[in-house]
């Protein structure tokens, strides 16, 4: 039987050849497998040994992979650059859209050269310099093939036991002390974290992976040629003997070429293993003869193909055929393009009612809500839950924080709050009223909201409570750059202008007024709402609890309805967010809230927001995310939404399709969805609840009885239907419906969701104390909300349930368009640290001391993990190894955040953003000298040295940075997308946003650090401005992630090249200039809106509807400070730019509110109303500090 094995094996082709028939007569299979073995052909295919070594080399990889990943990861380091030595196809291992399959097979084979380079630096020893070789300039990336597996070295990390030791190695002051011998840091190196929970031995495990794969795969095409052979030769014979004279017979020839070459492949085969049989078979044992000779053809086969799609792959390359581009590249315009614009009623201005928001004199100066922040509003929740049945307490660093209430200002110990500082605040707003509410309105009317010519709120509210604090604290004086508003006298009515003069005059004027609305924690704060879909969310997750009063209050559901009521379109629909049109998805969530919230399904605007629902198909064809909320509150059975198993999260990590290896935002949401799924949490009262049962009857087209839920279940409006669903994920759905469906699979599925909820729940319990219960975005704070109260048996007093209604807060914010909810607890830290930067490219952080003072204590307080009160945080046990191994968390301490401390999450581009701003401020003899003197804290280099380490270990393999973590998964991931609505959510990309902001970061660190890890530094710039010129487009253009859009990622590229040593005359910065010259607008501005970045294709007149001309302050902004930072020589389109911003500012020194500014996830706009401010700001201080006072002259 070996001999006749050995034959068999000669090509492959077992079947094929006459010495495998005697061998197949000898086996005959069981009984009972009879029936699953349709021919001995197959049956001798799996005895094969070709075939059996794959497989086993397969089974091997995987064990091992499996016994590596469960070792824990004792430092989370920076990849090291020598596994990307000699990667030199262009760094293009996975591609985009289709092409994704034959990247892996063309250009994966870079997975052999890391698996040679860890067996040298095993035979050469670990401790050697390799990952950190200033000489390698090679500036391979490489795009993250099997999840970002490469080779680290000891120098590449710093542990935190070595903290110490790099701290005084690493500053410039302390260079010359050594005491005793050096300590070895890092020596235990894994990278990265989960995603290369292999470690360094990693590419030992892929190879072989790969090289079983394509073992396999050749024997499934040999049985493939073997069955055509046959067919071919069958029918061949059937033609001669039928004679027939049919059309057919002219294809036999042809058939007889083809089987003459599947016969030639057969014979070579035969000749090579025959060769190499007659070699081993003489003086070896003939088990071991097949062993051999396998393992010879194997490597001979392994070794020409590998070599075969190299030289493929240059070819294509070469001659421009086909150039894999990296999955972080974000592709080209859209083909579907969205055609409807929202539309309402022209004219109808909306009023915020006055008994719920004002004072009884009706000024916006006595409201009765006020943003409260840091301390003071942790006093304020404090406050309202003292009430509470058990003890609460918020714990993290309170700066940054930001809550809107009705409640007085909490005192603290020792404030005096007398009689007299009432009296004077009532003298001030009497005299100064007018003047609030003219610099807080924005150019419009005082109050008033007319979505027809804007649905962005100007942020009035909070507007006029800083100026009139301001005002109160500085007897009633503006800053004195913006005196003349009190000091000219004009007659009553006339609104004579006073334009400034020169470029940094204006950019002056803006500054000042911009450091009135900074808050009392040195944070500024504005509204970052925009989305629809996310006040549904919340009011269901209210509803579902009970409706408790501390969670959302009567006014505050009186200024919600407000807030659904003026968004509402004309055709009755509500958007996706503010500027979108009308789509199932937001119409959907929003009528669901209103009804929640006590609108009145006869009301005309309820009736209107019932009919386009119906008008649609009802709501079975909205989107999953609204039918996942529909099924909380009992108004959509189960069935009719896609399985969401829990147990998914007890696959082993090595998994190809792991939840942990998702984008942290996709994966916290669908970590509490699996948990609710599985649970099949539904509203205890919903069989009972009058309003669900009219609900019920509302929402759909036909009764609620007579749905048949599971064929729903795919259903989708064309108008929500942004990524739609691919057939293969429509399938995996499926076959999930029948597991979740069929009896017969019951016993396991117990058995096994009884482990994954457990596991769901340890999560979400992390990530709430990890966060101090404010979880990482809306969706799933009110998702893990509603999970601790299923949880909590329903219990509303249980201290988790308390403790997550007791950060609800921080997500709401009050405009003139009413109450919504935010995108996230605020963009604090990342407004600050660019607002600090525009003053200090200004030259201007010692004109404003008291602003810059503010910022540092602010940014100082606001550092993660970094302050003796974050550290006794809950949260700060989960930095530990073994946590953050267990929770798939990258490293935290040292980085900055998006919004507070407290908040928990660093991201790269926030670190960066951060880091610059402490940077920046240190250049102020003003604040070192406070710092010196104590009336500032120190930041010392130590901490400095943690945000650093954040950036480095962020960094991705392709050279680029992601958000919050390293790319963990694949390109494809993107096929699995289940959520419809939105676009590339499911793996955490590199951008060319996160990368300026890093890459700079630690430009500027060098700088005055230069001898803290320069090596790594170096090396870490380098790959980064590779690629951001990788993912330039063609013509020019980057394409902007998150703002609107091209002019952003315009700024964000060549900034980012400048800053990384790139040529202000090389081909990349003239193609962008170029770009953005040839986009200009008449008036000198440039303009786009969301749609920008939802058709991924620059928007000509996107700010027709809400600039000025089709331009915006804004993307003029961003445009300026990408041709400045480039030096561009057209001196007179950059005046143009310049002077259209001038002329764009208000008296003031604010400039309108436009268009929506920001995006996420392709389909989604979201507010930032800082933006007006900051961006021109810095645009008019680095042009006017690049070109000087020729910029003051007419164009």
């Amino acid at each position: 039987m070996v001999a006749s094995m050995t034959q068999c094996l000669a090509s492959g082709l077992h079947s094929a050849n006459e010495s495998c028939r005697p061998f197949l007569t000898q086996l005959s299979l069981p009984t009972p497998l009879e029936p699953l073995v349709p021919s001995s052909f197959y049956y001798a295919m799996l005895t094969t040994p070709l075939f059996l070594l794959g497989l086993s080399l397969l089974l091997l990889s995987l064990l091992a992979s499996h016994q590596l990943s469960k070792t824990p990861i004792k430092q989370l380091g920076h990849v090291g650059t020598r596994g990307r030595r000699n990667f030199s196809w262009n760094e293009a291992t996975t591609g985009d859209g289709g092409g994704r399959f034959v990247d892996f097979w063309i250009f994966g084979g870079s997975v052999w050269i890391r698996a040679w380079h860890c067996i040298w630096d095993l035979i050469a020893g670990i401790g050697g310099d390799g990952g950190d070789d200033e000489g390698d300039e090679s500036g391979l990336g490489g795009e993250n093939l099997f999840a970002c597996f490469g080779v680290a070295h000891h120098d590449d990390v710093v542990s935190p036991d070595c903290a110490k030791a790099d701290e005084v190695k690493g500053h410039p002051d302390s260079s010359s002390k050594k005491d005793g011998p050096e300590k070895q840091c890092g020596k235990s190196v894994g990278i990265l974290g989960y995603d290369s929970s292999l470690g360094a031995h990693g590419p030992l495990i892929l190879a072989p992976l790969r090289a079983s794969i394509q073992l396999l795969a050749w024997c499934s095409v040999c049985s493939f040629l073997v069955m055509t052979h046959k067919v071919m030769i069958r029918w061949m014979a059937s033609m001669k003997e039928t004679s027939s004279t049919s059309n057919l017979e002219k294809l036999v020839p042809i058939a007889f070429y083809i089987s003459q070459g599947i016969q030639s492949i057969m014979n070579t085969g035969e000749v090579i293993l025959r060769d190499i049989i007659t070699a081993t078979a003489s003086e070896t044992h003939p088990l071991l003869s097949v062993l051999l000779s396998t393992i010879i053809y194997a490597l001979g086969f392994i070794a020409l193909l590998e070599m075969s799609l190299y030289a493929l792959g240059k070819i294509c390359s070469t001659l421009n055929i086909y150039v894999p581009r990296g999955v972080s590249h974000p592709g080209g315009p859209r083909p579907h393009k969205i055609v409807r614009k929202p539309q309402w009623t022209k004219g109808k201005q909306h009023f915020l009612p006055k008994e719920l928001l004002l004072g009884d004199d009706g000024d916006v100066n006595s409201s009765k809500w006020r943003c409260a922040v840091a301390h003071d509003a942790d006093r304020d929740t404090l406050a309202k839950f003292k009430n509470a049945a058990s003890t609460s307490t918020l714990s993290g660093e309170p700066f940054g924080r930001q809550i809107w209430t009705t409640l007085e200002s909490q005192p603290s110990s020792g404030q005096d709050d007398t009689k007299e500082q009432e009296t004077k605040h009532q003298k001030l707003t009497e005299d100064t009223n007018k003047l609030i509410q003219t610099l807080a309105s924005g150019g419009r009317s005082p109050l008033t909201f007319d979505p027809s010519k804007n649905p962005n709120s100007c942020d009035q509210l909070f507007r006029a409570q800083m100026i009139a604090s301001y005002l109160d604290k500085n007897d009633g004086k503006l800053p004195e750059d913006i005196s003349y508003l009190q000091q000219r006298k004009t007659a009553e009515g006339d609104n004579e202008s006073n334009p400034p003069k020169t470029v940094m005059e204006a950019a002056t004027r803006g500054i000042a007024f911009y450091s009135i609305l900074q808050t009392p924690d040195g944070h500024f704060a504005g509204d970052y709402g925009g989305p629809h879909f996310l006040l549904p969310g919340l009011v269901v997750a209210w509803y579902v609890m009970g409706r408790p009063s501390v969670m959302i209050s009567p006014p505050q559901q009186a200024l919600m309805l407000h807030y659904l009521k003026v968004h509402q379109q004309e055709d009755g629909g509500w958007g996706t967010h503010i500027e979108s049109p009308s789509t199932m998805f937001g119409t959907t969530v929003c009528y669901l809230a209103v009804r929640l919230l006590g609108g009145d399904k006869d009301t005309e605007w309820v009736k209107r927001g019932r009919e386009f629902i119906q008008k649609e198909g009802g709501a079975v064809m909205t989107s999953s995310w609204a039918k996942f909320w529909l099924c909380l509150v009992g108004c959509m059975d189960w069935k009719g939404h896609n399985s969401v198993p829990p147990e998914m999260w007890l696959l082993p990590n090595w998994f190809p399709f792991h939840p942990g290896r998702m984008w942290c935002h996709a994966r916290m949401v669908y970590l509490p969805m699996g948990y609710l799924y599985g649970s099949r949490f539904t509203y205890s009262e919903a069989e009972t609840d009058p309003l669900i049962g009219e609900l019920r009857k509302e929402l759909y087209c036909q009764s609620y009885e007579s749905i048949d839920w599971d064929s729903t279940r795919h259903l989708v409006a064309p108008m929500d239907n942004y990524s739609p669903i691919p057939v293969f994920m429509k399938i995996s759905q499926n076959c999930l419906s029948i597991y979740e469906n069929w009896k017969i699979f019951r016993p396991f599925r117990d058995a096994v969701r009884k482990a994954g909820l457990r596991f769901c729940s340890e999560y979400m319990k992390a990530e709430d104390l990890q966060t101090n219960y404010i979880d990482i975005g809306p969706v799933n704070k009110a998702l893990n909300m509603v999970a601790a109260f299923h949880a909590a048996n329903n219990d509303i007093n249980d201290p988790s349930v308390r403790s997550h209604m007791m950060r609800v807060p921080d997500y709401l914010w009050v405009a003139e368009d009413g109450m919504k909810m935010q995108g996230y607890n605020g963009s604090q830290c990342w407004d600050t640290s660019f607002a600090i930067q525009a003053v200090w490219e200004c030259g201007l952080l010692d004109k404003f001391p008291i602003l810059s003072a503010k910022v540092w204590a602010y940014l100082e307080r606001t550092q993660i993990l970094s302050t003796n009160t974050s550290q006794s945080s809950p949260a700060f046990q989960y930095e530990s190894c073994d946590n953050r191994d267990k929770f798939y968390r990258h490293v935290s301490k040292g980085g900055w955040p998006f919004s507070t401390s407290a908040h928990g999450w660093p991201i790269s581009d926030c670190t960066g953003e951060g880091l610059k701003g402490v940077l920046a401020l240190m250049d102020s003899p003003i604040i070192m000298s406070a710092v010196k003197e104590g009336a500032l804290k120190s930041i010392e280099p130590s901490r400095l040295y943690d945000a650093v380490n954040v950036i480095l270990t962020l960094q991705n393999e392709d050279g680029g940075w992601a958000t919050y973590e390293n790319n963990r998964g694949f390109g494809w991931f993107e096929e699995l997308n289940p959520s419809e609505v939105f676009g590339d959510i499911m793996i955490d990309y590199s951008y060319v946003e996160c990368s300026m902001a890093s890459l700079t970061a630690l430009a500027e660190f060098r700088i005055k650090f230069p001898r803290h890890r320069t090596k790594e530094i170096t090396s870490s710039v380098r790959r980064g401005r590779e690629f951001m010129k990788s993912i330039q487009r063609e013509d020019g253009s980057w394409y902007g992630s998150w703002a609107c859009c091209f002019c952003y990622g315009c700024w964000f590229g060549i900034e980012g090249l400048i800053k990384a040593g790139e040529s202000h005359t090389s081909p990349a910065i003239h193609r962008c200039c170029q770009f953005l010259l040839s986009h200009q607008r008449p008036n000198g501005g440039w303009g786009e809106d969301f749609t920008s970045c939802y058709d991924k294709d620059y928007t000509e007149n996107g700010m027709e509807s809400y600039g000025d001309g089709g331009s915006g302050v804004v993307n003029t902004a961003w445009a300026l400070m990408a041709l400045s930072a480039a030096k561009c020589s057209d001196v007179d389109a950059i005046r143009r730019g310049v002077h259209y911003l001038m002329k764009r500012q208000l008296d003031c020194g604010d400039w309108p509110q436009e268009g929506i500014s920001g995006v996420f996830n392709r389909a989604c706009g979201i507010t930032y109303t800082a933006y007006r401010n900051v961006f021109p700001i810095w645009a008019l201080g680095r042009c006017a500090a690049t070109y000087g006072s020729i910029l003051d002259e007419d164009s």
